[in-house]
């Protein structure tokens, strides 16, 4: 493995390099940047008028001014013509999201770009097809006849539920309004299947229906208001490492104190001052770490909970409020559903029993001391001294979202929030913190709710057809083993069909192939941009457009639409998403018309789109109108009006006054109704309902509580792991396990060592590290080398059919150690807290 070797030196952009505007296509929080292309072989000047950014670079530049172009923010790229360009991309310092800053990922975006003659060559280029026992490349017209035949002859012979689909529904680099629409179109309108699922999940949902059903989108907050809030409260969520500049550019401040000034304007007569916050995580991560040194620890309170006990400590913080007659009356009264408050007073706040007794069970299920749960309740709700009321934004993500019983997690949260009022007005919100960018526009899914648990039916022998699109499930589902074998056994009798057909026509083949799934085979479809660990099981691989080589629009975590212009072209004769699925549509249609058949002639008709702005103006088109309308409403924008909004975009929901688009800062101000059929908030019932068997007998059974998460990299690593910058660092998967714990196993850092239960097993190295308590092991989820969801049970939410990644149980083995590893990684603790391992 080489070692990584930033240049030493680097070209300027001359003053005439053509300039593009973009958004990062990596996490939720949306940072903006600038993109500057030059012919290789030029340069900009050292002085300010004679390179495009225009800086002295003749003397020194000052540390942390965002005035220079670091390595990773460079490439050199090769256009379809031959012709080479410089490509730098620099984050924009006009852009309110992260006003110059860039995290980890964000300034690595000109690593990531396809260049033949670098890591990244290992992208598709060219349509595969299974021939003569591989995948051959091929064109597209003969990659495209033989998947619509397939497609159309299972539709025709067993129906359109024989298709099953998995493919992102988010933003940025997985997809956009534009991609997410052709999807929506083409499975939900042509194929009309109800076996879908999303890219992380094992079945069409959403990963917050509890909050929706509660009246109160998910994205119902702006990025100031954690400028402006007397507490921020951070639940299952590492935002330092996960969504950065969120919390560098808009948390940090407020817990130092520096946004006072801010908040005096936004809340004029309120007493107000330097911000505190709440982390709730069962790791001591570095976002608790950070938050400490950078603020102090008076300002900080971690609740280091149980894993998988969230809605008992929601349940009990919410009693505390209640009991010490903190909550927001005015607010329950006249906002929320009436007949809804009681249910949530008997069943989750236990007004039944005492408050000692709820407190003293929440101690036992949670870990944590009455102490720590009642500070958590004053911060939250306790009234101040001038008598106004605290304001707090509640600020979830996967900690909670993958944790245990989806449902009520989420609702125990909304709960909480709604109970104290804090939603409507500068400085609250409750909301996700998100993953991927967001960019969900399709025709109304067809299927009920909860839906089919796709990944259980694959396994079962269910579907002729899986359609993978910009997602990796032999890594990234639940209990991956089981769909690694599925695909491997099932896929094989399609192999073998075609191994037996290699000298017959795509009409032939598709026959075969037909058949073989006839007798328990699966036809598997992967579009990508790499040759993932399931596109090696596919039989047909379509090679797609990454970001920066189509245009798309997506909206951030504070609901911020953008325009990512294109500025490079694909590799090889790669093509987007929308226009993949419009070519495969276009067939389909041509064969049922040659059959006579006119349903599914018309089904598959209108996929001529010939611009990726054509298809973003006919998504648009699908929106209501009204007050409740979808969070991602943008009828009446196109590119032109992004174009000229820049990074800073505009706030969806759009709304066309006098002709022109009007976007929305936050929810539910000025009376605004929430989204239920009477305006106002519905409270959930939430009770603790303890672990599910399954889950329960792993724990039973095994020594260690294993929970997963993410760092710095970034989800699959699908780009990361051709990065040297960020390969170098996390080649294989590691585990952190507390002090107590390694002394009691041998283990030191940075050996290797195997984990098991009954579901999987899997590899990593060791981190020794006081993150977690004993008993608790963690683990970097969804690395392609050795994946953390090969231990992950079966086990959903039934209400909703949402995972528990967050929760299983593993024996360890210690395994040796690899030499090379240990020439070039620290192995020290990923949250900077050095001092407290021994």
């Amino acid at each position: 493995m080489p070692v990584y070797r930033p240049a030493d030196r680097l070209v300027l952009p001359p003053v005439d390099a053509e300039k593009y505007q973009t958004v990062c296509h990596y996490c939720i929080v949306g940072c903006g940047y600038h993109v500057y292309k030059w012919p290789e072989g030029r340069s900009g000047g050292l002085l300010p008028d004679q390179n495009a950014l225009g800086v002295d670079f003749t003397k020194q530049v000052a540390p942390l001014s965002g005035n220079w172009i670091a390595p990773a923010h460079h490439s050199i790229i090769t256009e379809r013509d031959g012709r080479r360009y410089h490509i730098a991309i620099v984050p924009d310092k006009e852009c309110v999201v992260n006003k110059g800053q860039h995290s980890a990922r964000g300034g690595s975006l000109g690593s990531s770009l396809y260049r033949p003659d670098g890591p990244t060559h290992v992208r598709l280029t060219h349509p595969l097809v299974y021939r003569a026992t591989e995948q051959v490349p091929t064109t597209w017209d003969d990659a495209i006849d033989l998947a619509a035949r397939v497609i159309y002859g299972s539709i025709q012979r067993d129906g359109n539920n024989s298709i099953f689909m998995k493919i992102f529904d988010h933003g940025g680099g997985g997809g956009g309004f534009e991609n997410n629409w052709a999807v929506g179109k083409f499975f939900f309108n042509a194929v009309q299947t109800i076996n879908c699922s999303i890219h992380n999940r094992p079945a069409y949902n959403s990963e917050v229906h509890a909050s929706r059903d509660m009246g109160v989108p998910e994205l119902n907050y702006a990025y100031v208001d954690a400028e402006l809030a007397d507490t921020i409260v951070l639940w299952g969520a590492n935002s330092y490492e996960s969504h950065t500049n969120f919390y560098l550019v808009h948390m940090l401040p407020n817990i130092q104190g520096t946004t006072v000034n801010a908040k005096k304007d936004a809340r004029p007569g309120e007493q107000v001052g330097p911000g505190r916050i709440i982390i709730i995580d069962p790791r001591r991560t570095a976002t608790v770490v950070v938050s400490e040194q950078a603020a102090g620890k008076d300002r900080v309170l971690h609740l280091q909970l149980n894993p998988g006990t969230d809605i008992a400590l929601a349940n009990a913080i919410a009693r505390v409020v209640y009991e010490r007659q903190w909550h927001d009356k005015d607010f329950v009264a006249n906002r929320v559903e009436a007949e809804t408050v009681q249910p949530l007073l008997d069943q989750s706040l236990q007004i039944s029993k005492s408050l000692d007794e709820v407190l003293a069970e929440a101690e036992k299920i949670t870990g944590l001391s009455r102490t720590q749960i009642e500070q958590a309740a004053s911060w939250i709700a306790e009234t101040k001294s001038d008598g106004t009321r605290p304001r707090a934004i509640f600020l979830y993500e996967k900690g909670v979202i993958w944790g245990l019983k989806n449902y009520e997690n989420i609702g125990s949260i909304v709960n909480l929030t709604l109970l104290t009022g804090n939603l409507g007005k500068p400085g609250t919100g409750c909301g996700r913190l998100g993953g991927h960018q967001e960019g969900y526009v399709r025709p109304g899914y067809p299927g009920p709710r909860p839906a089919p648990y796709v990944d259980d039916l694959l396994s079962q022998g269910q579907g002729n057809v899986f359609y993978v699109v910009g997602c990796n499930p032999a890594v990234t589902t639940l209990n991956a083993q089981r769909m690694r074998e599925t695909l491997q056994t099932r896929g094989k009798l399609v192999r073998d069909a075609l191994d037996a057909n290699f000298a017959a026509d795509n009409a032939t083949k598709a026959q075969a192939i037909l058949d073989a799934v006839k007798q328990g085979g699966l036809f598997i479809i992967v579009q990508d941009i790499y040759p993932t660990e399931t596109a090696k099981h596919a039989h047909v691989v379509f090679p797609a457009a990454a970001w920066g080589e189509s245009p798309i629009t997506s909206i951030n975590g504070e609901r911020r639409l953008r325009l990512y212009e294109k500025f490079m072209d694909p590799p090889g004769i790669a093509e987007p998403d929308w226009k993949i699925l419009g070519m495969l549509a276009q067939r389909i249609k041509a064969l049922a018309q040659a059959d006579g058949n006119a349903d599914i002639a018309q089904r598959f008709s209108g996929f001529e789109w010939k611009t990726a702005e054509e298809v973003f103006l006919e998504g648009g088109q699908s929106f209501a109108d009204g007050v409740k309308a979808s969070v991602e409403r943008y009828k009446g924008v196109d590119y032109a009006f992004l174009k000229a909004a820049g990074n800073n975009g505009i706030q969806t929901p759009v709304t066309i006054v006098n002709g022109k688009p009007q976007g929305r800062v936050r929810f539910f101000e000025n009376g605004e109704p929430f989204y239920t059929e009477s305006g106002k908030a519905k409270m959930l019932p939430t009770p603790w309902p303890g672990f599910p068997a399954i889950v329960q007998e792993q724990i039973n059974k095994y020594p260690y509580f294993m929970t997963n998460g993410r760092n710095n990299n970034w989800q699959t690593l699908y780009n990361d792991m051709n990065m040297p910058f960020f390969a170098e660092r996390t080649p294989l998967p590691y585990i952190e396990i507390s002090p107590e714990d390694a002394k009691k196993e041998g283990l030191q850092p940075g050996d290797i060592v195997r984990l098991f239960n009954d579901y999987g097993e899997t590899m990593a190295y060791t981190v020794v590290s006081n993150s977690v308590k004993p008993g608790v092991i963690f683990m970097l989820f969804a690395h392609p080398r050795a994946t953390t969801n090969s231990l992950t049970t079966p086990y959903v939410d039934p209400a909703v059919i949402i995972p528990y990644y967050k929760g299983s149980a593993v024996g360890l083995q210690r395994i040796g150690r690899l030499a090379d590893l240990d020439a070039r990684l620290t192995y020290k603790p990923t949250n900077f807290d050095f001092d407290k391992v021994v």
